[in-house]
């Protein structure tokens, strides 16, 4: 009987084990060596190669992929966390919970779900809880966080889910981390920042240096974003 009952717990610890074993895994190669991205960006990305974090630009960056969109964010303002599945398909087994605002490669878009690699694990999540970031990524601006204009705070910068108060919180930041800006409202600005995308304080963004850009759009502003509150974090 002891037998019987260690084996049927043997066989359920498998089970609950399978998503994770049968989770795939797919390598990004950075100049000919693999590497560990420790914080993924559609303009700059912190990987981990030699025993160090370096900043690099995404384009040099090599994944298999099927598909243009090479980028996307979370998107689960109301809960936070979205699921993360084994397969293309709603009643696949969960194997992650997504944080909402992380940028994850996309190696494959369908038309309900897409594939992507987050954490390190490739996995499917619905259209509907990703944001796809265009491609070529078009940044307006590049920039520096700071609080109360020092970028050596120890005052943490809020970044939220949307321009304003009442939107998720999505990350805490590290005044003095480099931003990449991709719309400037008077109050609220559009940004991505160590892994993270989803609106800060302008007042936050010190050394703004504006980047060429081919697009034919015109810079966003306070309407464009809708800002109708102050953050007062």
């Amino acid at each position: 009987m002891k037998r019987f009952l260690a084996l049927m717990l043997l066989g359920l610890m498998l089970l609950t084990a399978l998503p994770a074993l049968a989770a795939e895994t797919r390598p990004v190669s950075w100049n000919g060596n693999t590497v560990d991205v420790r914080a993924a960006g559609s303009w700059e990305s912190v990987i981990h190669v030699n025993g160090n974090e370096t900043a690099v630009s995404s384009d040099e960056l090599t994944w298999e992929s099927d598909t243009e969109v090479r980028y996307a964010y979370i998107w689960a303002p109301k809960t936070g966390k979205a699921n993360m599945r084994l397969g293309p398909r709603a009643k696949a087994s969960v194997i992650a919970k997504a944080e909402t605002g992380r940028v994850v490669f996309v190696f494959t878009k369908g038309k309900e779900f897409s594939g992507i690699i987050y954490n390190g694990v490739a996995g499917y999540m619905s259209n509907s809880t990703l944001k796809f970031i265009d491609n070529p990524v078009s940044p307006r601006a590049t920039a520096t966080l700071s609080f109360k204009g020092k970028t050596d705070s120890k005052q943490k910068v809020i970044m939220r889910a949307g321009a304003g108060q009442d939107t998720r919180k999505v990350a805490k930041l590290q005044p003095g981390l480099p931003v990449v800006v991709f719309k400037i409202g008077k109050n609220w600005s559009e940004v991505e920042c160590n892994g993270w995308h989803g609106y800060v304080m302008t007042q936050h963004l010190v050394d703004i240096v504006e980047l060429e850009t081919t697009s034919q759009e015109t810079p966003a502003t306070g309407t464009d974003l809708q800002e109708n509150t102050v953050d007062l974090e």
